[in-house]
């Protein structure tokens, strides 16, 4: 790994050295990792450096970093401490028996927590704030090694760890906090809870952050655990993750974020070849090229597009041939990383980059619109742009941008008029195709017993996409789910399209309850009439004691309930309709179902 050494002097004439780890370009173009070190004393500064550089390399093995390795630069600022170690307060209930209460002077005024022993925070705020704007203003994340060998660390704008034997996974586990904003996927309180990428209230499978991986095991709805506030924080991972135990990589969701927040830092376009500014005459210049920023293995996928048409889908240069421009032309290069490691919903248009050369050419510019596809599903949106117009624009949505949004529902013709003084006004047109959405339904769901066969039908639709709990998935239009049981509860989607590729999607709700499930105990006798009820509803039994007769809608509500021995009748105030019943006596129970008329 490259390495070089230079020294600043900050307001007070303090000199610091900073060791260059690695340096892939250019400061406001990369991810820049300042690494710093505290209770290291002068004549450890070869022991921090030597520990700076580990935890770089390790840091580059790791998905997703790995991939973008030439995406970040890395430094180590040498801050020795008056005093080697680390402020132990030793009041925290989990302390460690075995490590000495002290306090120690050094640099930042690293220190174990006093609530959460483990919990080693940086003290010395302005101290840190003055370095890194003296130092290394163009800092992007800040990692705090510190020099103790006891357990320990925290994330948040500072990802601390120590030198613990497993220090290295700890840091690994912070840089998900500190890069990432990722909260820890075990239960420490409910202060640390909120709505973050691997964290949330939602339950909802259809719309939970992570739903676009819900069909890759072992991703899922997890709750952080059974009973009080964590019953009500839901994670994607359970004992999988590196934001649970230290010793695993990052789970799929987590992986995401950190790309989506990877690529918002870099621009993988390096360079371009001709310069953007003024315009280019292709008469004279005919080779357009980009130098990029490729991840490994390269995800980057390139799109050439002359006044808004598509005329190279790849290749990182282009050569125009000067027939093919005409004057006032546009040509775009669009540069999109197509990483597998996310599915993030409108994930295209953030990780797009794009620049644009203004072209002039000895053709004459002819006025016309192009739009970004040729037809469009109703409810979709469609970009028009105006090309070769000198003057003023005038839509005929009474918009006067070169561009413009529209949201058609039915096929239509869209016109634009170029008004250049002293010249006659010149009109372009687009013609926009609607195609149909599938009329798709959706039969079923409802309430189930457990055992029973779970029954949905999709219809109107040339190919269909079923998702479900536990991840359930299916491309058929019918789906039977066998011996149902209480996990198979939840919301079935299913995404119905027509052969134009367009969709619609519906959903249905099951319940199984069990509640309806039949007791297979031959000396429970009870006997529920009639069936189908009007009025009054007759109970039976030859049960000794007391029993109980409960009765609910097909909603899971109860309706009425009446303890009795022997028999009893019951008054029926409610509504036509198929109810449950339960009926118990001490530890025996028995369920069915009950027609009202």
């Amino acid at each position: 790994m490259f390495c070089a050494t230079f020294a600043v002097t900050n307001a007070f004439g303090q000199r610091y050295q900073v060791d260059t780890l690695q340096k892939t370009g250019s400061l406001d173009n990369r991810i820049n990792v300042v690494i710093l070190g505290d209770g290291f004393t002068n004549s450890e500064m070869p022991k921090f450096a030597g520990e700076a550089r580990k935890f770089a390399d390790l840091f580059l093995t790791f998905e997703p970093y790995s991939r973008y390795r030439d995406y970040f630069n890395f430094f180590a600022i040498r801050t020795p401490s008056r005093q080697s170690g680390v402020t132990n307060p030793g009041n925290a209930p989990d302390a460690y028996p075995n490590q000495p209460v002290e306090t120690k002077d050094t640099f930042f005024g690293a220190t174990f927590g006093s609530f959460v022993h483990r919990s080693v925070q940086l003290t010395k705020q302005d101290v840190l704030n003055d370095l890194l704007s003296t130092h290394l203003p163009a800092y992007d994340v800040v990692v705090a090694i510190v020099n103790t060998p006891y357990y320990g660390g925290s994330g948040g704008l500072v990802a601390v760890f120590t030198l613990n034997e497993a220090a290295s996974s700890i840091g690994m586990h912070e840089i998900g906090h500190t890069l990432g904003h990722l909260g820890d996927e075990y239960w420490g309180s409910g202060v640390s809870a909120r709505e973050v990428a691997n964290m949330t209230a939602n339950s909802d499978p259809t719309t939970i952050k992570w739903k676009n991986w819900l069909d890759t095991s072992p991703i899922a709805i997890y709750p952080y655990g059974l009973n009080g506030e964590a019953a009500l924080w839901n994670k994607p991972a359970n004992g999988t993750c590196q934001m649970e135990f230290l010793d695993r990589q990052l789970c799929a969701v987590c992986r995401e974020e950190m790309v989506e927040r990877l690529l918002q830092y870099v621009n993988p376009i390096e360079k371009i070849e001709p310069d953007t500014i003024g315009k280019i005459d292709v008469d004279v210049i005919h080779n357009f090229k980009l130098k990029l920023l490729n991840p490994v293995p390269n995800t980057l996928r390139t799109e050439w597009r002359l006044n808004g048409r598509l005329i190279s889908a790849s290749g990182d240069e282009l050569n125009l041939k000067s027939r093919q421009v005409s004057d006032m032309s546009i040509l775009t290069a669009a540069v999109f990383d197509s990483v597998g490691l996310s599915r993030r919903d409108g994930a295209r248009a953030l990780r797009t980059h794009s620049v644009e050369w203004q072209l002039k050419s000895s053709i004459p510019a002819v006025f016309h619109i192009a739009a970004s596809a040729d037809s469009l599903c109703a409810g979709e949106e469609l970009t028009l742009t105006a090309y070769g117009c000198a003057g003023a624009l005038e839509w005929s949505t009474f918009e006067n941008t070169k561009t413009i949004h529209i949201r058609p529902s039915t096929s239509g013709i869209y016109e634009a008029r170029c008004r250049v003084s002293g010249k006659t006004t010149t009109s372009a047109e687009a013609s926009v195709k609607v195609l149909p959405l599938p009329k798709g339904t959706i039969k079923g769901g409802g309430i189930y017993y457990e055992g029973q066969i779970i029954q949905l039908n999709a219809a109107g639709g040339k190919d269909y996409k079923w998702t479900g709990p536990g991840h359930f998935f299916a491309d058929t239009p019918d789906i039977s789910i066998q011996n149902a049981r209480t996990t198979d509860s939840g919301i079935y989607q299913v995404e119905i399209l027509n052969a134009h590729g367009c969709s619609v999607t519906a959903k249905a709700e099951v319940k199984v309850d069990p509640l309806l499930s039949v007791s297979n105990d031959p000396q429970i006798s009870v006997v529920v009439s009639p069936n189908p009820a009007r009025d009054y509803l007759f109970v039976e039994t030859k049960l000794q004691g007391k029993s109980i007769i409960q009765l609910y809608d097909q909603a899971g509500r109860e309706v009425l309930t009446k303890s009795f021995e022997k028999k009893t009748d019951i008054k029926l105030n409610v509504a036509a309709g198929i109810y449950m019943y339960r009926f118990t006596n001490g530890s025996r129970e028995v369920s069915g179902k009950i027609a009202v008329q």
